[in-house]
Order: C-alpha cells, then sequence, then structure tokens
C-alpha cells in the first residue's frame, strides 16, 4: 500500500499541484498577518472537481509552505506573517539586524524542515499510541496543561516578573471578551456585535508587533541591516540546524504533543518550545540578541504541530486545529469520511501521506532556491518599506472578516505594542496569556460541569495532578535554584555571587 501510495503521490498532475500550492503558500505566507488560515481556506474552492489524492496534497503543500514562509518577515522585519511565527521575531530579527538576515532564513528553513520530518515520523509510526494518550485527556488536563504554560511567565518576563505577571494578566484579559464558551452570554463588549466573536488573534498580533515594528523602523530611518554584507550564508544556517539535534528533538515533541491536543494550535506550542528551549540553555542571556537555539525551537515546534494536528483529524475525525478542520471539509466533499474509516480508503491515505512529505521537501528547495532574493528586503530604505509593511498589514486585518473595525483594533494595539515596546516591557507575555486565556477558561468550567461543581476534580485525576505538580515546581523553581545549587564557598562562581550581592543597583 505504501508503494501504492507513492506511485500516486509522484503522478505529474499531482506533483504540479504540490508545487503550485507551495509557491502559493509561500507568497501568502511572507503576507504579515494572513498565515495557514487564510492560505487553505482560499484555496480550499480550487480542489472543486479534481481528485482527493491530489486535493489533499495541495492543501498539505499550502499548509506547510505557509507556515515557512510566515517565518520569512518576522525574521526580516520583525513582523510576523501568522500567529505561529510570533515567537521566532524575538531572535530571528536580532539576528538580521546584525547582518546574519541569510544564516537565520536558513535556520528557519531547516527547522521548518526537520520539524514537518517529525511530526510526519509521528504520524505515520506512533498516531494509534499518541491518539490514545489525547484520548484519556479531559478537560481538567487541559486546564492544568494552560496553567504550566502560564507559569512559563517566570521565564518570559527576563526578570521582570511584576511587569510580566500584569502584561500575562491583561493578556488574559482580553481574551475573554466576547461569549461565555459554556454559557454563551456575551462580556467586555460593550454593546458592540462586532466583538460578541472576541478580539481575532491574527488582528491582535499585527497590530501589536507589524504596526508597532513599523513604527520603531520609521524613527530608525535607513535600511532594516546595519551592515552592508551578510557574514554568512544560509547554506550556513542549514548545516547549524542539524548541529543542534537536542533543541530539534526538543522542540518537535512539544510541537507534535501540543498539535494532538485539539485547539492548542501552533502559536502555543512556538511560544512553548521557545521558552522551554530557553530554560534548557547553558547561557539564556544570550536569548532576545539573536540565539540561534531560540529561533530553531519555535520553528521547529511550529511545523512539527502542523502535521500534528492531523493525528486526530484523520484518525479519529476531531480537527486537531481551525486549519486541519478545512482539510476535514476537503476529505468530506470528496466524499472521503475521516476518522477509523480512513485507513480503508486503498491506497489513498498512504498516498496522502507521501504527499505531505514530499511538501515538506518541497517549501524547503524552493525556500533555498529564492531565499536570497528574499533577504534583500532588508536592504530596503525605510521610506520604502515602512508603508508598504503597515499597507500588507491593514489588507492582512481586513481579509480575515472584511470588516473595517479590525483594522481600528489594528491599529490601537500597534500603538499599544510601540508604547510598551519603547518602555522595554516583556511582551511575550502577553502574547502567552492572550493564547492560552480561552483554552484555560474554557476547560475550566468543562472540568467543574463534570464533577458536579467540585474543584477535587482538578487533583482526583492522575494527569491533571501531575501537571499541577508540574505547574507548581516550575512556580517555585527561581527560589528553589539557589537552595539546591549553592555555590561552594571559595569558589569563583561563589566569589562572583557574593561581588554581586556587593554592587548596588546602579553599578550591578
Amino acid at each position: 500500500m505504501w508503494l501504492e501510495g507513492l506511485r500516486v503521490a509522484v503522478q505529474p498532475m499531482n506533483m504540479l499541484y504540490l508545487l503550485g500550492g507551495t509557491i502559493f503558500g509561500l507568497i501568502i505566507g511572507a503576507l504579515p498577518g494572513l498565515g495557514p488560515m487564510f492560505a487553505v481556506t482560499l484555496a480550499l474552492p480550487l480542489t472543486f472537481g479534481i481528485p482527493a489524492a491530489t486535493a489533499i496534497i495541495m492543501l498539505s503543500a499550502i499548509h506547510a509552505a505557509t507556515a515557512y514562509g510566515d517565518s520569512l518577515a518576522s525574521i526580516l522585519i520583525n513582523t510576523p506573517g501568522g500567529v505561529g511565527s510570533v515567537a521566532s521575531c524575538w531572535e530571528g530579527f536580532p539576528l538580521s539586524q546584525k547582518g546574519k538576515s541569510g544564516y537565520a532564513l536558513g535556520i528557519s528553513a531547516g527547522g521548518s524542515f526537520s520539524g514537518g520530518v517529525i511530526g510526519w515520523v509521528f504520524l505515520v509510526a506512533t498516531a494509534p499510541l499518541l491518539i490514545g494518550l489525547a484520548l484519556m485527556m479531559g478537560p481538567a488536563e487541559y486546564f492544568m496543561i494552560a496553567i504550566l504554560a502560564l507559569s512559563l511567565l517566570s521565564i518570559a518576563s527576563e526578570g521582570q516578573n511584576i511587569k510580566g505577571a500584569i502584561l500575562g494578566a491583561f493578556g488574559l484579559l482580553l481574551s475573554y471578551i466576547g461569549r461565555d464558551p459554556i454559557w454563551g452570554v456575551t462580556r467586555f463588549t460593550f454593546g458592540n456585535i462586532f466583538l460578541e466573536d472576541g478580539l481575532p488573534m491574527s488582528v491582535v498580533f499585527v497590530g501589536f508587533f507589524a504596526i508597532s515594528q513599523a513604527i520603531v523602523l520609521f524613527e530608525k530611518g535607513g535600511s532594516v541591516m546595519e551592515v552592508e554584507k551578510m557574514k554568512e550564508g544560509v547554506l550556513s544556517g542549514v548545516r547549524d540546524v542539524f548541529r543542534r539535534p537536542f533543541t530539534i528533538i526538543r522542540s518537535g515533541i512539544i510541537g507534535v504533543l501540543l498539535g494532538i491536543m485539539p485547539a492548542l494550535g501552533i502559536s502555543t506550542a512556538s511560544i512553548i518550545a521557545y521558552l522551554v528551549e530557553k530554560r534548557s540553555s547553558k547561557h539564556p542571556e544570550t536569548f532576545g540578541k539573536g540565539d540561534p537555539d531560540g529561533l530553531l525551537a519555535p520553528e521547529v515546534a511550529k511545523n512539527s504541530c502542523l502535521v500534528g494536528d492531523l493525528v486526530p483529524t484523520l484518525t479519529l475525525g476531531i480537527p486537531g486545529s481551525a486549519v486541519t478542520a478545512i482539510f476535514m471539509a476537503a476529505l468530506i466533499m470528496h466524499g472521503i469520511q475521516p476518522g477509523p474509516d480512513y485507513f480503508s480508503k486503498g491506497s489513498l491515505p498512504y498516498a496522502v501521506f507521501v504527499g505531505i512529505l514530499i511538501a515538506q521537501l518541497s517549501f524547503l528547495v524552493l525556500g533555498l532556491l529564492f531565499i536570497g532574493q528574499l533577504a534583500k528586503i532588508v536592504k530596503v530604505p525605510m521610506p520604502i518599506l515602512v508603508p508598504v509593511i503597515i499597507a500588507l498589514s491593514f489588507l492582512g486585518a481586513f481579509a480575515m472578516r472584511n470588516l473595517m473595525l479590525d483594522v481600528l483594533i489594528t491599529c490601537l494595539f500597534g500603538l499599544l505594542g510601540y508604547i510598551l515596546n519603547k518602555a522595554k516591557w516583556p511582551l511575550p507575555c502577553f502574547v502567552l496569556g492572550f493564547v492560552l486565556g480561552d483554552i484555560a477558561e474554557s476547560n475550566f468550567h468543562r472540568a467543574l460541569l463534570i464533577g458536579k461543581g467540585s474543584y477535587l476534580t482538578f487533583i482526583t485525576r492522575p494527569g491533571s495532578l501531575f501537571l499541577f505538580i508540574c505547574a507548581i515546581l516550575v512556580f517555585a523553581w527561581p527560589y528553589l535554584k539557589p537552595l539546591l545549587f549553592k555555590p561552594r564557598k571559595g569558589t569563583i562562581l561563589a566569589e562572583a555571587v557574593e561581588r554581586e550581592a556587593g554592587m548596588d543597583e546602579e553599578e550591578t
């Protein structure tokens, strides 16, 4: 069946659609604010009248290429192409400012490909096991996962714990705008019907990062890159990816595990992978200044999560994300019902699996071929670049729901992001709170309904109790670490600690 699937996947017509989908995905991904959801939705009508295998292969190529294309603008101009590439800005853009934009794009290409392959291996080899794990998890476990992720605020705040907590709480508050996920009651809408569906994540992030960055670039003047010639090339970045196997494996597993859990999504996976990598690093002080591991981790997690989303979609008929819901629509439209019976459709499932793998290779090859030309965007003068960023940001915000209110929201969050950036507040904390708010709230109420109002439901289930203990340990780690790893007296480290303790704040 695998050989038959390979034969079907590599047919000329299927390869032509895969190539076209890759090019389309790269173009849409590079535009700020659109992302995989927009690209796959836009391409869905094009699948009418073509064979099922061809349609799914094309959508898979668009899905993978858009996710990689999202990172181009994040790295080159600090403007997220989509919600999954926000974390790529934090290390990718500093590398670009150092004249290493080609190197950063190489890391992005290699990391995205590695993550896609890891996700594919899990999809075809361990789907039954992972699905069994996902089915064991209920609302209580999902709520504790959100709390465990929120405990990473202490890392994201970069030492500014009070500011980080404020921004995290502010993100949580804004995520609650709209209808209550359980009772359907509107809150914080001020009578505006356009806010009943809440604040769109892509619109908020485009304003918070793209518009605010455009203002910063306008103030700076000149061009994005401070040096005229790139110090390291794209191929050097790709090679450097495979010299970091632990980062690839760690981030790939995070992406897959979050991918098979419905509704968590690539934004959560990329941010958590970045923060976990920062916690695991031997040199966390370099994060935020262009650390290659900090760029590689979210890129790997993002693409492994994209493929991981297909595990519950294909095997259980439960969409792992909004994008895979479009995949389900395409399958059903072609007379294929996702679920346990999906693997009884002859060679079609295996043709789709082969197509997903080829799609990863396709965006890697095309990305590397044209990446040198894309990197030249950093030399564009600001008077030309800034209006283009703003225009594309407004276009992306408007295209999601065709509402001018979304453009206004983009402007407001752009101004807010600019003010917070100038004040040097830790912006990742806001992102973490806003992304996890809906997940935490909805599963909190579902768990209480199942537990008949008893809060003991969060600690009587083994899975949720384990996650609860992990969250407590993460919260307490900054206080436990000095006790567990206290430097011995007389060592260089102990002398450095004593010397720092004797300095006043200004000297420090």
